[in-house]
C-alpha cells in the first residue's frame, strides 16, 4: 500500500491479472478435443511400453550372462564334489580292509552309499509332497 492508502498496483499489471484470471501460470485458452488428449495419451503408453520392454530385454541380457556363468561354476563344483566323493569311498575301502577284509569292507562302504542315496530319496519326496500340498 502506498503512502494514500492505495495499492500500489499499476494499471497494466491490474489488465493482465484480470486477462488471466481463472486460469493458472503457462494454461493456455485453446481448447483441446479430447481426440488430441488420446492421441497424446496413447503416444505416452507407447513409449512408456518401449521403455520397459527394453528394461526388460537388458535385465534378461543380465541375468543371462550371470546364469552362464552360475552353470559353468556349478558343473566344476559337482565334478570336483564327484571326485572327492569316489576318492572318499575308494580311501575308506582302503582303511577298512586290513581290519575287515577287502569284500567285507567293500560292502560295508557300498552299503553306507546307498544308505545315504536311500536318505536323500525320501527327503526329496518329502519336499516333493510339501510342494504339491502348497499348490493345491
Amino acid at each position: 500500500m502506498g503512502a494514500t492508502g492505495q495499492n500500489d498496483v499499476t494499471e497494466p499489471t491490474q489488465d493482465r491479472i484480470a486477462a488471466t484470471e481463472g486460469a493458472g501460470p503457462g494454461i493456455d485458452h485453446e481448447p483441446v478435443s479430447i481426440g488430441d488428449t488420446l492421441a497424446h495419451v496413447v503416444s505416452t503408453a507407447k513409449d512408456f511400453a518401449a521403455a520397459e520392454i527394453a528394461l526388460a530385454k537388458q535385465r534378461g541380457a543380465i541375468i543371462a550372462s550371470a546364469g552362464q556363468y552360475i552353470a559353468v561354476l556349478g558343473i566344476a563344483a559337482f565334478i570336483i564334489a564327484f571326485g572327492m566323493i569316489v576318492t572318499l569311498m575308494i580311501g575308506a575301502v582302503l582303511a577298512l580292509a586290513p581290519l575287515w577284509g577287502l569284500g567285507l569292507a567293500l560292502l560295508a562302504v557300498t552299503g553306507g552309499a546307498l544308505l545315504v542315496i536311500l536318505l536323500c530319496g525320501v527327503g526329496i519326496k518329502v519336499q516333493v509332497s510339501r510342494i504339491k500340498e502348497g499348490v493345491r
